[in-house]
Protein backbone atom coordinates (compact mmCIF):
# COMPACT_ATOMS: atom_id res chain seq x y z
CA UNK A 1 0.00 0.00 0.00
CA UNK A 2 1.81 3.25 -0.79
CA UNK A 3 0.17 6.60 0.21
CA UNK A 4 1.48 9.90 -0.05
CA UNK A 5 0.42 11.35 2.84
CA UNK A 6 -1.47 9.69 5.95
CA UNK A 7 -3.39 11.46 8.76
CA UNK A 8 -4.31 8.98 11.85
CA UNK A 9 -6.61 10.43 14.68
CA UNK A 10 -5.49 8.74 17.84
CA UNK A 11 -1.68 8.36 16.82
CA UNK A 12 -0.40 7.93 20.41
CA UNK A 13 -2.22 4.75 20.69
CA UNK A 14 0.15 1.43 20.99
CA UNK A 15 -1.25 0.03 17.52
CA UNK A 16 -1.30 3.26 15.52
CA UNK A 17 1.40 4.32 16.40
CA UNK A 18 3.06 0.95 15.28
CA UNK A 19 0.99 1.83 12.03
CA UNK A 20 2.93 5.24 12.16
CA UNK A 21 6.30 3.55 11.88
CA UNK A 22 5.38 0.96 9.23
CA UNK A 23 3.95 4.31 6.63
CA UNK A 24 6.96 6.28 7.46
CA UNK A 25 9.30 2.97 6.51
CA UNK A 26 6.94 2.84 3.40
CA UNK A 27 8.06 6.02 2.54
CA UNK A 28 4.88 8.38 3.14
CA UNK A 29 4.30 11.69 5.19
CA UNK A 30 2.84 11.07 8.23
CA UNK A 31 0.95 13.44 10.60
CA UNK A 32 -1.63 12.82 13.19
CA UNK A 33 -3.71 14.39 16.03
CA UNK A 34 -3.64 12.69 20.25
CA UNK A 35 -4.93 14.45 23.03
CA UNK A 36 -1.96 14.49 24.71
CA UNK A 37 2.00 14.37 24.66
CA UNK A 38 3.54 10.56 26.05
CA UNK A 39 6.87 8.83 25.22
CA UNK A 40 4.88 7.11 22.54
CA UNK A 41 4.25 10.76 21.09
CA UNK A 42 7.73 11.87 22.08
CA UNK A 43 9.21 9.15 20.48
CA UNK A 44 7.10 9.46 17.04
CA UNK A 45 7.67 13.43 17.11
CA UNK A 46 11.46 12.21 16.81
CA UNK A 47 11.08 10.43 13.92
CA UNK A 48 9.31 13.25 12.05
CA UNK A 49 5.99 12.54 12.47
CA UNK A 50 3.84 15.65 12.82
CA UNK A 51 1.34 15.70 15.59
CA UNK A 52 -0.78 18.42 16.85
CA UNK A 53 -2.80 17.98 20.54
CA UNK A 54 -5.65 20.40 19.96
CA UNK A 55 -9.11 18.89 18.13
CA UNK A 56 -8.99 20.67 14.70
CA UNK A 57 -9.90 19.63 11.36
CA UNK A 58 -7.41 22.33 9.50
CA UNK A 59 -4.59 20.06 10.76
CA UNK A 60 -5.33 17.73 7.96
CA UNK A 61 -3.68 18.73 4.85
CA UNK A 62 -5.35 18.62 1.75
CA UNK A 63 -2.81 16.66 0.08
CA UNK A 64 -3.82 14.02 2.70
CA UNK A 65 -4.63 10.68 0.91
CA UNK A 66 -5.66 8.05 3.58
CA UNK A 67 -6.92 8.80 7.14
CA UNK A 68 -6.81 5.82 9.53
CA UNK A 69 -8.57 6.45 13.04
CA UNK A 70 -8.99 4.01 16.77
CA UNK A 71 -12.15 2.85 17.96
CA UNK A 72 -10.84 4.52 20.91
CA UNK A 73 -12.19 8.10 19.70
CA UNK A 74 -14.85 9.84 20.65
CA UNK A 75 -17.80 10.27 17.90
CA UNK A 76 -17.68 13.97 18.99
CA UNK A 77 -14.06 14.17 17.88
CA UNK A 78 -14.40 17.28 15.06
CA UNK A 79 -11.45 15.78 13.12
CA UNK A 80 -12.98 12.67 12.59
CA UNK A 81 -16.84 14.43 11.85
CA UNK A 82 -14.59 16.43 9.23
CA UNK A 83 -12.86 13.11 7.90
CA UNK A 84 -16.12 11.13 7.64
CA UNK A 85 -17.92 13.75 5.24
CA UNK A 86 -14.58 14.90 3.49
CA UNK A 87 -14.52 11.91 0.97
CA UNK A 88 -10.68 10.87 1.75
CA UNK A 89 -10.25 7.39 1.70
CA UNK A 90 -11.10 6.35 5.48
CA UNK A 91 -10.37 3.58 7.66
CA UNK A 92 -10.22 1.80 11.41
CA UNK A 93 -6.79 0.71 12.13
CA UNK A 94 -7.64 -3.14 12.26
CA UNK A 95 -9.22 -2.53 8.23
CA UNK A 96 -5.49 -1.14 7.61
CA UNK A 97 -3.57 -3.71 9.97
CA UNK A 98 -5.19 -6.74 8.39
CA UNK A 99 -4.64 -5.38 4.71
CA UNK A 100 -1.11 -5.24 5.44
CA UNK A 101 -1.12 -9.03 6.81
CA UNK A 102 -3.20 -9.92 3.69
CA UNK A 103 -0.81 -11.16 1.47
CA UNK A 104 2.14 -11.81 3.99
CA UNK A 105 3.06 -14.46 6.20
CA UNK A 106 1.09 -13.60 9.45
CA UNK A 107 1.50 -14.85 13.30
CA UNK A 108 -1.65 -13.24 15.20
CA UNK A 109 -1.11 -13.11 18.85
CA UNK A 110 -4.92 -12.69 20.70
CA UNK A 111 -5.60 -13.10 24.30
CA UNK A 112 -6.87 -11.09 27.25
CA UNK A 113 -3.69 -11.14 28.76
CA UNK A 114 -0.34 -11.22 27.87
CA UNK A 115 -0.48 -10.37 23.85
CA UNK A 116 2.21 -7.73 24.26
CA UNK A 117 4.31 -10.18 25.98
CA UNK A 118 4.28 -12.78 23.36
CA UNK A 119 4.23 -10.55 20.44
CA UNK A 120 7.49 -8.99 21.36
CA UNK A 121 9.17 -12.34 22.08
CA UNK A 122 8.29 -13.40 18.84
CA UNK A 123 9.25 -10.49 17.07
CA UNK A 124 12.83 -10.46 19.06
CA UNK A 125 13.31 -14.13 18.31
CA UNK A 126 12.56 -13.91 14.64
CA UNK A 127 14.69 -10.97 14.16
CA UNK A 128 17.50 -12.28 15.86
CA UNK A 129 17.05 -15.44 13.36
CA UNK A 130 17.66 -13.28 10.80
CA UNK A 131 13.85 -13.50 9.62
CA UNK A 132 13.50 -9.77 9.81
CA UNK A 133 9.89 -9.26 10.38
CA UNK A 134 7.60 -6.71 10.06
CA UNK A 135 6.00 -6.78 13.67
CA UNK A 136 3.16 -4.35 15.41
CA UNK A 137 3.56 -4.65 18.68
CA UNK A 138 1.43 -2.86 21.61
CA UNK A 139 4.01 -1.91 23.86
CA UNK A 140 7.27 -0.49 23.61
CA UNK A 141 10.04 -3.12 22.96
CA UNK A 142 13.25 -2.39 25.18
CA UNK A 143 15.74 -4.12 22.72
CA UNK A 144 14.85 -1.78 19.47
CA UNK A 145 13.07 1.00 21.51
CA UNK A 146 10.03 0.66 19.65
CA UNK A 147 6.82 -0.93 19.10
CA UNK A 148 7.18 -1.88 15.36
CA UNK A 149 9.82 -4.01 13.85
CA UNK A 150 10.56 -2.46 9.73
CA UNK A 151 10.65 -5.61 8.04
CA UNK A 152 12.13 -3.74 4.87
CA UNK A 153 10.13 -5.67 2.34
CA UNK A 154 9.95 -8.73 4.48
CA UNK A 155 7.01 -11.27 3.93
CA UNK A 156 6.49 -12.13 7.20
CA UNK A 157 4.46 -9.83 9.73
CA UNK A 158 4.04 -10.57 13.38
CA UNK A 159 0.76 -8.72 14.48
CA UNK A 160 -0.81 -8.06 17.58
CA UNK A 161 -4.12 -8.67 17.48
CA UNK A 162 -6.45 -6.78 19.97
CA UNK A 163 -10.23 -8.15 20.55
CA UNK A 164 -11.10 -4.37 21.56
CA UNK A 165 -14.26 -3.70 19.24
CA UNK A 166 -13.15 -7.46 17.20
CA UNK A 167 -10.38 -5.85 15.45
CA UNK A 168 -8.56 -9.01 15.60
CA UNK A 169 -11.37 -10.13 13.03
CA UNK A 170 -9.77 -8.08 10.41
CA UNK A 171 -6.52 -9.93 10.35
CA UNK A 172 -5.31 -12.81 8.39
CA UNK A 173 -3.53 -14.90 10.14
CA UNK A 174 -0.83 -18.59 9.14
CA UNK A 175 -0.06 -19.34 12.53
CA UNK A 176 -2.53 -17.84 15.51
CA UNK A 177 -1.69 -17.54 19.38
CA UNK A 178 -4.25 -17.37 22.17
CA UNK A 179 -3.19 -16.48 25.64
CA UNK A 180 -6.11 -16.21 27.56
CA UNK A 181 -9.96 -15.51 27.35
CA UNK A 182 -11.24 -14.20 30.54
CA UNK A 183 -13.74 -12.17 30.33
CA UNK A 184 -13.24 -8.49 29.43
CA UNK A 185 -14.33 -5.47 27.18
CA UNK A 186 -17.91 -6.16 27.91
CA UNK A 187 -18.57 -2.55 27.16
CA UNK A 188 -18.16 -3.98 23.83
CA UNK A 189 -19.20 -7.50 24.08
CA UNK A 190 -22.26 -7.13 26.38
CA UNK A 191 -21.45 -10.82 28.09
CA UNK A 192 -18.31 -13.38 27.79
CA UNK A 193 -20.30 -16.07 25.61
CA UNK A 194 -20.46 -13.11 23.01
CA UNK A 195 -16.45 -11.98 23.99
CA UNK A 196 -15.40 -15.90 23.38
CA UNK A 197 -17.72 -16.32 20.10
CA UNK A 198 -15.50 -13.77 18.29
CA UNK A 199 -12.44 -15.48 19.76
CA UNK A 200 -13.29 -18.48 18.28
CA UNK A 201 -14.19 -17.23 14.69
CA UNK A 202 -10.62 -15.68 14.97
CA UNK A 203 -9.49 -18.92 16.32
CA UNK A 204 -11.23 -20.61 12.95
CA UNK A 205 -8.84 -18.83 10.93
CA UNK A 206 -6.03 -21.04 10.70
CA UNK A 207 -5.80 -24.73 11.25
CA UNK A 208 -5.58 -26.81 14.19
CA UNK A 209 -1.92 -27.35 13.57
CA UNK A 210 -1.32 -23.57 13.43
CA UNK A 211 -3.30 -22.62 16.56
CA UNK A 212 -1.62 -22.53 19.56
CA UNK A 213 -4.20 -22.21 22.65
CA UNK A 214 -2.51 -21.72 26.38
CA UNK A 215 -3.31 -24.93 27.97
CA UNK A 216 -5.77 -23.89 30.53
CA UNK A 217 -8.29 -22.89 27.45
CA UNK A 218 -7.40 -25.60 25.34
CA UNK A 219 -10.81 -27.11 25.58
CA UNK A 220 -12.47 -24.66 24.07
CA UNK A 221 -10.75 -24.23 20.94
CA UNK A 222 -9.92 -27.02 18.14
CA UNK A 223 -5.69 -27.00 18.43
CA UNK A 224 -3.32 -29.31 18.08
CA UNK A 225 -0.48 -27.35 19.69
CA UNK A 226 -0.66 -26.22 23.55
CA UNK A 227 1.74 -24.84 26.08
CA UNK A 228 2.00 -24.48 29.89
CA UNK A 229 2.21 -26.66 32.75
CA UNK A 230 -0.51 -29.21 32.40
CA UNK A 231 0.03 -33.21 31.32
CA UNK A 232 -0.48 -32.98 27.78
CA UNK A 233 0.85 -29.85 26.36
CA UNK A 234 2.87 -29.70 23.23
CA UNK A 235 5.21 -27.45 24.69
CA UNK A 236 5.10 -28.51 28.80
CA UNK A 237 6.97 -26.51 31.48
CA UNK A 238 8.56 -29.00 34.11
CA UNK A 239 10.15 -26.19 36.20
CA UNK A 240 11.62 -22.93 36.75
CA UNK A 241 13.77 -21.14 39.18
CA UNK A 242 15.25 -17.58 39.24
CA UNK A 243 19.15 -17.03 40.26
CA UNK A 244 20.48 -13.61 39.54
CA UNK A 245 17.15 -12.14 38.98
CA UNK A 246 16.75 -14.60 35.77
CA UNK A 247 15.29 -17.53 35.24
CA UNK A 248 15.96 -20.88 33.96
CA UNK A 249 13.42 -22.72 32.79
CA UNK A 250 12.82 -26.57 31.78
CA UNK A 251 10.56 -27.43 28.93
CA UNK A 252 9.49 -30.47 27.58
CA UNK A 253 8.82 -29.91 23.49
CA UNK A 254 7.10 -32.76 22.34
CA UNK A 255 8.96 -35.78 24.31
CA UNK A 256 12.11 -33.59 24.52
CA UNK A 257 13.84 -31.92 27.12
CA UNK A 258 15.44 -28.43 26.85
CA UNK A 259 16.62 -26.42 29.80
CA UNK A 260 16.57 -22.43 28.70
CA UNK A 261 19.00 -21.13 30.97
CA UNK A 262 19.27 -16.83 31.74
CA UNK A 263 15.71 -15.54 30.49
CA UNK A 264 14.60 -12.16 31.65
CA UNK A 265 10.91 -14.07 32.28
CA UNK A 266 9.39 -12.59 35.86
CA UNK A 267 6.73 -14.63 37.48
CA UNK A 268 4.92 -17.69 36.34
CA UNK A 269 2.45 -15.90 33.56
CA UNK A 270 5.69 -14.53 32.02
CA UNK A 271 7.24 -18.20 31.68
CA UNK A 272 3.92 -19.46 29.90
CA UNK A 273 4.45 -16.21 27.65
CA UNK A 274 8.04 -17.27 26.80
CA UNK A 275 6.80 -21.11 26.33
CA UNK A 276 3.77 -19.44 23.76
CA UNK A 277 6.43 -17.61 21.91
CA UNK A 278 8.69 -20.57 21.86
CA UNK A 279 5.78 -22.91 19.89
CA UNK A 280 5.16 -20.62 17.80
CA UNK A 281 8.58 -20.12 16.33
CA UNK A 282 9.23 -23.19 15.85
CA UNK A 283 6.33 -23.43 14.17
CA UNK A 284 8.42 -21.24 11.56
CA UNK A 285 11.73 -23.17 11.62
CA UNK A 286 13.39 -21.30 14.58
CA UNK A 287 15.43 -24.24 16.52
CA UNK A 288 15.31 -24.45 20.12
CA UNK A 289 19.24 -23.35 20.55
CA UNK A 290 18.49 -20.13 18.44
CA UNK A 291 15.62 -19.41 20.61
CA UNK A 292 17.21 -19.90 23.81
CA UNK A 293 20.00 -17.19 22.68
CA UNK A 294 17.67 -15.02 21.44
CA UNK A 295 15.90 -14.98 24.79
CA UNK A 296 19.23 -14.37 26.60
CA UNK A 297 19.60 -11.22 24.68
CA UNK A 298 15.74 -10.10 25.32
CA UNK A 299 14.96 -6.81 27.18
CA UNK A 300 11.96 -6.93 27.97
CA UNK A 301 8.88 -4.48 27.39
CA UNK A 302 8.08 -0.94 28.71
CA UNK A 303 5.67 -1.17 31.68
CA UNK A 304 5.42 -5.37 31.64
CA UNK A 305 7.13 -6.21 35.00
CA UNK A 306 9.68 -2.81 34.32
CA UNK A 307 12.22 -2.66 37.15
CA UNK A 308 12.93 1.28 37.28
CA UNK A 309 14.90 1.16 40.34
CA UNK A 310 17.02 -1.54 42.42
CA UNK A 311 19.03 -1.20 46.02
CA UNK A 312 19.69 -3.32 48.30
CA UNK A 313 17.02 -1.88 50.50
CA UNK A 314 14.22 -1.31 47.76
CA UNK A 315 13.19 -2.06 44.17
CA UNK A 316 10.41 -0.34 42.04
CA UNK A 317 8.32 -1.93 39.58
CA UNK A 318 6.00 -1.12 36.59
CA UNK A 319 3.35 -3.07 35.08
CA UNK A 320 0.37 -2.23 32.53
CA UNK A 321 -1.99 -4.92 34.85
CA UNK A 322 -5.33 -3.35 34.67
CA UNK A 323 -7.88 -6.81 35.02
CA UNK A 324 -7.97 -8.70 38.04
CA UNK A 325 -6.30 -11.75 36.78
CA UNK A 326 -3.55 -9.48 35.14
CA UNK A 327 -2.74 -7.89 38.50
CA UNK A 328 -2.97 -11.38 40.38
CA UNK A 329 -0.42 -12.67 37.93
CA UNK A 330 1.75 -9.30 38.48
CA UNK A 331 1.27 -9.50 42.75
CA UNK A 332 2.31 -13.21 42.26
CA UNK A 333 5.82 -12.44 39.87
CA UNK A 334 7.05 -10.16 42.82
CA UNK A 335 6.41 -12.52 45.66
CA UNK A 336 8.21 -14.95 43.42
CA UNK A 337 11.21 -12.60 42.09
CA UNK A 338 11.78 -10.72 45.44
CA UNK A 339 10.30 -13.16 48.12
CA UNK A 340 9.28 -11.87 51.83
CA UNK A 341 9.23 -8.10 50.91
CA UNK A 342 6.53 -5.84 51.93
CA UNK A 343 4.88 -4.38 48.86
CA UNK A 344 3.40 -0.77 48.66
CA UNK A 345 1.44 -0.50 45.37
CA UNK A 346 -0.38 2.29 43.78
CA UNK A 347 -3.23 1.52 41.62
CA UNK A 348 -4.99 3.38 38.87
CA UNK A 349 -8.50 1.90 37.89
CA UNK A 350 -8.79 2.21 33.70
CA UNK A 351 -12.47 2.46 32.20
CA UNK A 352 -15.33 3.15 34.70
CA UNK A 353 -17.25 0.39 32.66
CA UNK A 354 -14.30 -2.42 33.70
CA UNK A 355 -14.23 -1.14 37.22
CA UNK A 356 -18.03 -1.32 37.20
CA UNK A 357 -17.90 -5.04 35.86
CA UNK A 358 -14.99 -6.20 37.72
CA UNK A 359 -15.40 -4.61 41.20
CA UNK A 360 -15.66 -7.38 43.44
CA UNK A 361 -12.68 -9.31 41.70
CA UNK A 362 -10.89 -5.80 41.96
CA UNK A 363 -11.30 -5.52 45.69
CA UNK A 364 -9.80 -9.34 46.35
CA UNK A 365 -6.80 -9.37 44.42
CA UNK A 366 -6.01 -5.65 45.67
CA UNK A 367 -6.29 -6.63 49.49
CA UNK A 368 -3.28 -8.96 48.46
CA UNK A 369 -0.92 -6.29 48.77
CA UNK A 370 0.44 -4.95 52.31
CA UNK A 371 -0.11 -1.54 51.32
CA UNK A 372 -2.72 -0.38 48.24
CA UNK A 373 -3.14 3.16 47.37
CA UNK A 374 -5.73 4.12 44.72
CA UNK A 375 -5.73 6.93 42.15
CA UNK A 376 -8.83 8.56 40.39
CA UNK A 377 -10.55 5.62 37.60
CA UNK A 378 -8.56 6.36 33.83
CA UNK A 379 -11.60 7.19 32.23
CA UNK A 380 -10.04 7.25 28.66
CA UNK A 381 -12.65 7.09 26.24
CA UNK A 382 -15.89 6.91 28.91
CA UNK A 383 -17.97 9.10 30.62
CA UNK A 384 -18.18 8.95 34.25
CA UNK A 385 -21.09 5.82 35.79
CA UNK A 386 -22.93 7.06 38.98
CA UNK A 387 -21.35 5.14 42.05
CA UNK A 388 -18.50 3.92 40.19
CA UNK A 389 -15.62 5.58 41.85
CA UNK A 390 -12.25 4.60 43.23
CA UNK A 391 -13.80 5.58 46.66
CA UNK A 392 -16.46 3.15 46.18
CA UNK A 393 -13.68 0.50 45.42
CA UNK A 394 -11.46 1.26 47.66
CA UNK A 395 -14.12 0.55 50.73
CA UNK A 396 -14.14 -2.92 49.64
CA UNK A 397 -10.57 -3.57 50.03
CA UNK A 398 -8.97 -5.74 53.18
CA UNK A 399 -5.75 -4.69 52.94
CA UNK A 400 -4.24 -3.72 56.27
CA UNK A 401 -3.54 -0.26 55.01
CA UNK A 402 -5.64 1.19 52.07
CA UNK A 403 -6.11 4.76 50.92
CA UNK A 404 -7.60 6.79 48.18
CA UNK A 405 -5.48 9.48 47.29
CA UNK A 406 -4.43 12.04 44.49
CA UNK A 407 -1.58 12.07 42.84
CA UNK A 408 0.71 14.00 44.24
CA UNK A 409 0.82 12.44 47.57
CA UNK A 410 2.48 9.84 45.98
CA UNK A 411 5.57 11.20 46.48
CA UNK A 412 4.94 11.76 50.41
CA UNK A 413 4.24 8.12 50.12
CA UNK A 414 7.16 6.85 48.58
CA UNK A 415 9.10 8.91 51.44
CA UNK A 416 7.94 7.30 54.10
CA UNK A 417 6.70 3.61 53.55
CA UNK A 418 9.01 0.98 54.57
CA UNK A 419 7.60 -0.96 52.06
CA UNK A 420 11.16 -2.83 50.27
CA UNK A 421 8.80 -3.28 46.59
CA UNK A 422 7.16 -0.11 45.13
CA UNK A 423 5.04 -0.92 42.24
CA UNK A 424 2.94 1.42 39.71
CA UNK A 425 -0.35 -0.81 38.10
CA UNK A 426 -2.84 0.68 35.66
CA UNK A 427 -3.22 0.70 31.71
CA UNK A 428 -4.06 4.79 32.28
CA UNK A 429 -1.33 7.29 32.70
CA UNK A 430 -0.04 6.01 35.75
CA UNK A 431 3.16 5.52 34.41
CA UNK A 432 3.90 9.11 34.06
CA UNK A 433 4.75 8.84 37.80
CA UNK A 434 7.88 6.40 37.42
CA UNK A 435 10.37 9.47 36.84
CA UNK A 436 9.28 11.35 40.35
CA UNK A 437 9.36 7.49 42.26
CA UNK A 438 12.75 6.90 40.64
CA UNK A 439 13.92 10.17 41.60
CA UNK A 440 12.93 9.93 45.14
CA UNK A 441 13.88 6.94 45.69
CA UNK A 442 17.43 7.38 43.96
CA UNK A 443 17.77 10.02 46.71
CA UNK A 444 15.79 8.22 49.43
CA UNK A 445 18.67 5.04 49.37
Amino acid sequence: MKYKSVYMIGIGGAGMSALAQYFLSEGSKVAGYDRAHSYITDMLEDKGVKINYVDDPAHIDDDVDLIIFTPAIPAANSELAYAMNSGKPLFKRAEILGEITKDKFCVAVAGTHGKTTVTSMISHILNYAGMKPYAFIGGLCRNIGSNFYDGNNSNIVVAEADEYDRSFLKLYPNVAVVTATDSDHLDIYKCYEAMLDAYRTFASKVSADNLIISDKYKSLYDSNLSYGFLDGSSTRIISYAYSNNHADVLVDISGMKHDFRGLAVYGRHNVENFCAALTATMKMGVDVDTVEAAMQLFKGVRRRFDVGFVSERCVYVDDYAHHPVEIFNFYNAVREVYKGRKICAFFQPHLYSRTRDFMDELAEVLSLFDEIYLLDIYPARELPIPDVTSDVLCSRIRSAKCAKINKDEVETIVKNTDAEVIATIGAGDIDKLSDNIITTLKLRY
